[in-house]
């Protein structure tokens, strides 16, 4: 009790003497006229000085116990007495234990305004700023401090501090100029190596952590930290120096040891990278996670060097023999399969992913995707059926769905799934032009125009609807003109596209332009993925130029393509349009 009570006692005692110095009434020249008015004038001014004293002493002693709302009551009354900066001060802490920052700032102004140059005050109002998260109202009270007091690293890593958040630069020069004037210090040094390292300038940061090191060269995590950031600057010699070392020091740390791997397999030299490797991967104590960073490190070298397909495949095939029920090295091996065209493989370790991890969407994604490039839409249909019952807010899921379910007939189906795509992602373009496509095949010409439309809207140089469109147009032989400007513009994008040269083709046979006609579509042709509908286009060419048996010839191709078309078999049957 005895040490409260001397704490409450020098409080008392601090603010009688900062509120007397501070306050202390003053009679000028100003004052001069009778000799009986100066003196009550005194009296006046010495009775309000009384007053506002006791009242900041009484409020003192409140804020001393935690009593911060009966402390302001105080303040308050000693403000109405006298206009002091040492009560504004005090009047500002007991609002920011309170909550009340905007009063804090207002009370703090008003001290720093009577007494710039006691920094404390300052200090105070910062933190009243950065309490309201004002951060540049604080960065400017501490440039003030900084000026008034240039010798205090505090001040300046404050300043530095306040700047990170909204200006990393800056924060980095005030940071540089403490290095200059105080000398290295290990807790600037790391905030700048974190800044570089935000902003991805990996070599500064590792030059800032190298001088770290100078400081504390025992570090070995600082050390690992410093090889890191030489991955990341592309200097692999010097981290491979440093990993050699840490290696070399800490030889059963098995994470130095599959970091330094890693380095040497960027370098290429594969074989001392597979012995640590080997070291890793049959070593039970390390888990799966790091064993995985191994084999996605290689990974990331495949599409590089297709040569190390079979080195990762071994890598996550033996992590996959250790961990069975983890999907992570299933997927890897699927996504290798796909990289080498191993379908196979590619399926069989996707489906095991589905498996493991059932709400993993991309797993049905990317397993449906192998059967998508094979152009076998109804495994698509049978995979994706099972997805959507699981994942049914995967926009991929269900706009894939919809383009097999287009693909073998199911149009009613289709409508519904990409309805539901569209939902998820409103603007994307690939997904109305689908829907629109399904609504033209089922006729439904509104719904097809509206969503166009709206694609247009949303991309007007879009080559996809743009050639979806004007086709549609032109097969119903409405707004030719359009339609040709619109297909126009789409093989201006894509030259070579053969169903874009089909559809400028035959807008200019709706047109009547046959020979136009006619060079478009014989290029199409050209190009080697002519449909039995570019073949059928040309026939019709052929035959409104009158040489039906080049018409013929081309009829009789484009069925036999495509031997279900019965309105085809007629065409050929009465040899006529």
């Amino acid at each position: 009790m005895r040490r409260d009570l001397f704490f409450v006692v020098f409080a008392v005692l601090l603010g009688t003497v900062m509120i007397a110095g501070c306050s202390a009434s003053k009679v000028t020249a100003s004052d001069a006229g009778r000799d009986g008015e100066i003196v009550a004038r005194d009296s006046v001014s010495q009775a309000a000085h009384d007053a506002a004293l006791q009242h900041f002493v009484d409020g003192s002693v409140f804020e001393m116990k935690g009593e911060y709302a009966q402390a302001v009551l105080e303040y308050q009354d000693a403000l109405r007495y006298e206009k002091d900066d040492a009560v504004y001060f005090a009047l500002a802490k007991c609002y920011s234990q309170l909550g009340k920052h905007t009063l804090a700032i207002e009370n703090g102004r008003e001290a720093v305004k009577l007494a710039p140059e006691k920094l404390d005050y300052r200090k105070n109002l910062a933190n009243a700023y950065i309490a309201a998260y004002e951060l540049d109202a604080a960065a400017q009270e501490y440039e003030e401090i900084v000026k008034r007091d240039s010798n205090t690293i505090e001040n300046w890593y404050s300043l530095a501090r306040l700047y990170q958040v909204r200006n990393p630069q800056k924060a980095l020069g005030v940071f540089e100029v403490m290095t200059q004037r105080f000398g290295a210090d290990w807790d600037v040094l790391m905030q700048i190596a974190e800044l570089y390292s935000q902003m991805g300038q990996f070599e500064k940061a590792a030059a800032a952590m190298k001088q770290m090191l100078s400081l504390d060269p025992s570090n070995h995590e600082l050390k690992r930290s410093l090889a890191q950031a030489y991955v990341r600057a592309q200097k692999l010699d010097e981290a491979r120096t440093l990993y050699g070392e840490l290696t070399a020091t800490y030889p059963n740390n098995l994470d130095f040891v599959g970091e330094y791997g890693i380095v040497l397999m960027l370098q290429k030299n594969y074989d001392k990278a597979d012995s640590l490797f080997d070291l890793l991967l049959s070593a039970d104590s390390v888990n799966i996670e790091a064993k995985l960073r191994i084999g996605e490190v290689y990974f990331g070298q495949v599409e590089k060097d297709s040569t190390l397909i079979p080195a990762v495949r071994n890598v996550f095939e033996r992590v996959r023999s250790k961990h069975p029920g983890d999907w992570r090295a299933y997927w890897f091996l699927g996504a290798l399969g796909a990289l080498g065209h191993d379908d196979s493989i590619a399926v069989e370790n996707f489906r095991k992913v589905t498996e493991l991890s059932s709400g993993n969407a991309d797993a049905w994604v990317y397993l449906s995707s192998v059967f998508l490039e094979k152009n076998n839409f109804q495994e698509v249909v049978t995979i994706l059926e099972k997805a959507i019952k699981i994942v049914p807010d995967d926009f991929r899921v269900n706009f894939f769905l919809g383009v097999a379910f287009n693909r073998v007939g199911r149009n009613d189906d289709a409508v519904r799934v990409l309805e539901r795509a569209r939902q998820l992602n409103p603007k994307d373009i690939n997904a109305i032009s689908q829907l629109a496509l399904v609504y033209d095949g089922m006729k439904k010409y509104d719904e097809c125009d509206r969503l166009y439309e709206e694609g247009l809207k949303l991309d007007p140089n879009n080559a996809l609807i743009l050639n979806n469109y004007g086709y549609s147009l032109a097969d119903r032989n409405i707004q030719i003109d359009r339609a040709l400007e619109m297909a126009t513009k789409a093989v201006a994008a894509q030259p070579d596209n053969t169903s874009y040269l089909d559809t400028i083709g035959w807008v200019y046979f709706r047109l009547g332009d046959y020979k136009q006609a006619e060079m478009y579509i014989k290029k199409a042709i050209d190009k080697g993925e002519a449909s039995p509908v570019v073949h059928e286009h040309l026939g019709d060419i052929y035959y409104e130029m009158r040489d039906v048996e080049r018409a013929m010839e081309q009829w009789k191709i484009a069925l036999k393509m495509d031997e279900t078309n019965a309105a085809l078999k007629e065409k050929i049957a009465r040899g006529s349009l």
